[in-house]
C-alpha cells in the first residue's frame, strides 16, 4: 500500500476511533447521570373545583418525595402546559369538561397524564365517558376475589411480573374500566397498549405513548398499586414493583432496579395515639401517671414517640404542667376549646385573630414568645372553611379533624386502603399549608362499649398491615376517656397488644416530628442514580431532617449504607424491605446505599 495512502487510513481510522471513544464517554456519562428517582420534575394534580373543602386522596402519599402542586378548574386551562409540568396525576372519577379539555391539549401537545381513576363523572355525578380522546370505549364490571388478572408482562411497566393473578379483593365491586380491541393499536394519534385485563371488556392497565411529540399516559386505578385493603388486587410486592415500573415509565427514570423511594421516618407505617382536651395544668400530672406506666410496660416504643396530646388553653395551663407531658409525648397540637365556635361563618380573618388569642395564652402560660405549634384540631372535630383556611395561614402543617365517627367525613375508606394516607389540604381551589390526617376508627369516647373502642382499631389495623406508602393511624382517645376512665384504659391496654403482636413492623412517631419531616421535604432537593454496586442518593435541603428514610423494596441480601462517606446509616430491614436511615443536616449530602 502507498505510505501516503497508508497514512491517511491509519489518520482516518485514529480520528474515527477517536470519535467512537468519545461517543462512548458521553453515551456512560449520560448513563451515569441518569436518575432512578428525582423530585425535581415538577408534578401537578387535578382536582375538581369545589366551594368547600378538599382534599388529595391518594397522590401526597403515592408521590411522598414530590412537592405537587395542584390545578383546579379554576386554574387548568391557564397552567397545565408542557412547560410547567413533567406529569398530570388525576386520583378522582370526577373531570369539568373545561378539565377535559385541557387535558386533550396538553396531551396533544407532548404531556404526560397518569389515570388513577376513570375521569367519566362530571362534578354534579352525570356521566360523560368519552371526553379524553385516547381512552376509547368506556365499560364497567365487577372485581372480586373470583377474579382473574391477565398480565402482558413483556412490557417495561410490567417487567418481572406474572402472567396471571388471582385478584386478592375479598369485596365485591363495581370498577370503571375501558375496553380496547385489539390489544395494542392506535387512537388519536397514540399508540395504546394493554397490561392487564380481568375481561373481554375489562382492560384496567392501558398504555399510551406518541414517540414523535414525547406524550404519555397511563389508564390504571389506585387498587393495584396499594396493597392491604379490602378490594386491592395485589399483594404488597407485586402492587409495589407495578407502581414503581409505571412512574419510572411515565417520567422517564433510569431502571429502578433496587425499588428505591422515600418515606415517613425509619418506616412507611406511622402510629400515633392523640389524646384531646389535655390542659397542660398541675392537677392533671398525678391523675395520668398510671396511663404513662401502662404504655412504658409494653415496650412497643419510647414513650415520648407515642403521644400527641392536644392542648386546650386555658388559664390553669402552666409550665410545669407542659414540661410534664413533655417527657411523655409532644405539646405541639393546639386544642382551642372555649375560643369561639369554629363552624360558625366569620371570616378568615375572624378566625385569624381567634387563632391569636389561643395562641397568646399559650405563649403566657409557657413563658416564651412563640410555643411553636405544628398541629390543630378543632374542638368536636368540625370546622368551617373559614376557619381551616386561617389555620393554614398560621402555619398548621398539620390537622386532623376529619374521619370516620367524627363530626367532618370520612376522605378515605379501608377497601381502598387511602383512609390511611396523609391528605394535602386544598381550599378555595388552591393549596394550603396544611395536611389532613384523618382518624379511621371510633374516639374513646364515641361507643357506648368501651369494648368498641378496641374492636374498631383492631379491625383498621388489619387493613394497616399490610400497606405499601407512607401512611398514619391516629388512635384517638382523651384525656377524660381512656387515660383516667377504667374500662376504656383496658381498652386502649388491648389495642396497644394487638399492635405489639399483629401489625408487623410500625414506628410511633408524634404529629410534631411528622409535620416538621413533611415540611422540610417539601423543599428538599433529592436525585437517586444507580452505581454497580447499589445506589447513591444526592439530597440538598435548608432545614434539618431528622431520620431521613430511604425505602428500597427490591433487595434479596442485604444493604449497608453510608452518608457523606463517613457515618454509618441505621438499617432496618421489615415486611420484606429495607429502611435506611440517618438525619440530614442543612446543605447538600449524599447517601450511598450498597448491596450485598
Amino acid at each position: 500500500m502507498d505510505r501516503k495512502i497508508k497514512f491517511k487510513v491509519m489518520r482516518t481510522s485514529c480520528i474515527f476511533a477517536g470519535i467512537l471513544c468519545l461517543v462512548l464517554v458521553c453515551q456512560i456519562a449520560a448513563a451515569d447521570s441518569s436518575t432512578c428517582l428525582d423530585n425535581t420534575k415538577k408534578i401537578a394534580v387535578y382536582l375538581p373545583s369545589t366551594d368547600v373543602v378538599a382534599h388529595d386522596p391518594i397522590c401526597t402519599a403515592m408521590f411522598f418525595e414530590y412537592n405537587l402542586d395542584y390545578l383546579t378548574d379554576s386554574t387548568i386551562t391557564s397552567n397545565l402546559t408542557k412547560k410547567n409540568y413533567e406529569l398530570l396525576l388525576v386520583p378522582d372519577k370526577h373531570m369539568s369538561d373545561k378539565a377535559a379539555t385541557a387535558v386533550n391539549k396538553y396531551l396533544n401537545s407532548g404531556g404526560k397524564v397518569w389515570f388513577f381513576a376513570d375521569p367519566r363523572m362530571k362534578p354534579d355525578g352525570s356521566i360523560s365517558d368519552n371526553r379524553i380522546n385516547i381512552l376509547g370505549k368506556p365499560s364497567e364490571i365487577w372485581i372480586n376475589r373470583s377474579s382473574n388478572f391477565i398480565v402482558d408482562n413483556t412490557d417495561p411497566i410490567t417487567n418481572g411480573l406474572s402472567r396471571s393473578y388471582r385478584s386478592l379483593s375479598t369485596a365485591n365491586k363495581s370498577t370503571y374500566t375501558r375496553s380496547f380491541n385489539p390489544d395494542s393499536g392506535n387512537i388519536s394519534g397514540f399508540k395504546y397498549k394493554v397490561l392487564a385485563s380481568v375481561c373481554k371488556d375489562g382492560d384496567v392497565l392501558i398504555r399510551f405513548e406518541n414517540t414523535k411529540t414525547g406524550a404519555k399516559a397511563i389508564y390504571s386505578n389506585e387498587n393495584m398499586f396499594i396493597s392491604g385493603g379490602s378490594c386491592n388486587y395485589f399483594n404488597r410486592e407485586t402492587a409495589t414493583r407495578l407502581f414503581q415500573n409505571s412512574k419510572n415509565w411515565i417520567l422517564g427514570l433510569d431502571k429502578n432496579t433496587y425499588g428505591i423511594s422515600i418515606t415517613y421516618p425509619r418506616g412507611d407505617k406511622q402510629i400515633t395515639v392523640t389524646i384531646d382536651d389535655v390542659m397542660g395544668a398541675d392537677k392533671e400530672i398525678q391523675k395520668t401517671r398510671n396511663f404513662f406506666e401502662m404504655e412504658k410496660s409494653k415496650k412497643l416504643a419510647n414513650v415520648q414517640d407515642m403521644n400527641t396530646f392536644f392542648i386546650v388553653p386555658e388559664s390553669q395551663t402552666s409550665k410545669s404542667g407542659l414540661a410534664y407531658f413533655s417527657k411523655y409525648g409532644d405539646t405541639h397540637t393546639i386544642h382551642p376549646h372555649r375560643i369561639t365556635d369554629w363552624r360558625a361563618d366569620f371570616t378568615v380573618a375572624q378566625f385569624q385573630k381567634n387563632i391569636t388569642k389561643a395562641q397568646s395564652i399559650m405563649n403566657k402560660a409557657a413563658g416564651v414568645p412563640n410555643y411553636g405549634f405544628s398541629s390543630i384540631r378543632f374542638p368536636n372535630t368540625a370546622a368551617s372553611v373559614p376557619a381551616y383556611q386561617a389555620a393554614s395561614n398560621a402555619g398548621f402543617i398539620i390537622d386532623s379533624t376529619y374521619g370516620y365517627y367524627t363530626s367532618m367525613t370520612a376522605l378515605g375508606d379501608t377497601q381502598s386502603n387511602n383512609v390511611f394516607f396523609p391528605k394535602q389540604k386544598i381550599l378555595y381551589g388552591k393549596e394550603t399549608n396544611t395536611i389532613e390526617i384523618e382518624v379511621p376508627g371510633y374516639f374513646d369516647i364515641s361507643p357506648r362499649d368501651a369494648n368498641d373502642f378496641y374492636r374498631k382499631n383492631a379491625a383498621c389495623l388489619k387493613h394497616f398491615k399490610g400497606i405499601n406508602f407512607p401512611a398514619n393511624f391516629i388512635i384517638a382517645g382523651h384525656i377524660q376517656g381512656m387515660m383516667t376512665k377504667p374500662d376504656l384504659f383496658s381498652n386502649m391496654s388491648k389495642t396497644l397488644d394487638y399492635i405489639g403482636k399483629n401489625t408487623g413492623y410500625t414506628v410511633f412517631s408524634t404529629l410534631d416530628q411528622i409535620a416538621k419531616y413533611n415540611d422540610a421535604l417539601k423543599s428538599t432537593k433529592i436525585q437517586a442514580y444507580n452505581t454497580p454496586k447499589g445506589v447513591t442518593v444526592d439530597i440538598t435541603t435548608s432545614k434539618q431532617i431528622d431520620n431521613f428514610t430511604i425505602k428500597l423494596t427490591n433487595v434479596k441480601k442485604g444493604v449497608k449504607a453510608q452518608y457523606d462517606g463517613t457515618d454509618n446509616c441505621d438499617v432496618i430491614h421489615a415486611d420484606g424491605v429495607y429502611y435506611v436511615y440517618h438525619t440530614v443536616s442543612p446543605g447538600t449530602h449524599q447517601i450511598s446505599v450498597t448491596t450485598a
